[in-house]
């Protein structure tokens, strides 16, 4: 024979309830330490749930507590961080400056239709620029649609709202 036993608390309220532990509070207040799309700007101090902030932004250190005395340090931060920007910015327009009336020629094995064997991904383009001295991140380069035949096709350097259009010519070797 079975005896179903409920669990009793012996802290009682006054009105006979069983007192509940105080929990933690869900959000905690940090400052970003970088942009971050969706969230916030250098500087900003926002309220994100705890594991956010203690699982993903500060083990990355994307995020820091906020404090009063982080809130000082995080002055000189900010002005680093917009001077590097401002450089990055300057060296992107220079880079769409090449970019004008550009034209990339990419050598590649072909089939007997002139179809490619593997399709120009903007990893390529961006190798390719490498090589021939403009030095441009991949993840800035935008094809409108899948490079798997020779001829030109259209390209798209975006930076911000820095934006220039190329041509890359995929030939036959």
């Amino acid at each position: 024979m079975y005896h179903i036993i409920k669990w009793q608390s012996n802290a009682k309220s006054p009105q006979g309830t069983a007192i509940k532990a105080p929990r933690e509070p869900e959000t905690m207040k940090v400052i970003l330490t970088e942009n971050i799309k969706g969230l916030g700007q250098i500087g900003e101090a926002i309220e994100v749930k705890n594991g956010y902030a203690r699982n993903f932004l500060m083990p990355r250190r994307l995020a820091i507590l906020a404090t009063a005395e982080n809130l000082k340090q995080i002055g000189e931060l900010k002005k680093q961080k917009t001077l590097a920007v401002q450089q990055e910015i300057e060296k992107m327009k220079e880079v769409a400056g090449k970019l004008k009336n550009y034209r990339l020629i990419i050598e590649t094995k072909t089939g007997e239709k002139e179809n490619l064997y593997a399709a120009i991904t903007s990893k390529k383009i961006g190798e390719s620029l490498k090589e021939r001295g403009i030095d441009i991140n991949s993840n800035y380069i935008e094809t409108f649609n899948q490079i798997k035949k020779t001829g030109v096709h259209q390209a798209l350097f975006k930076y911000y709202d820095i934006e220039m259009n190329f041509e890359v010519e995929v030939v036959r070797i």
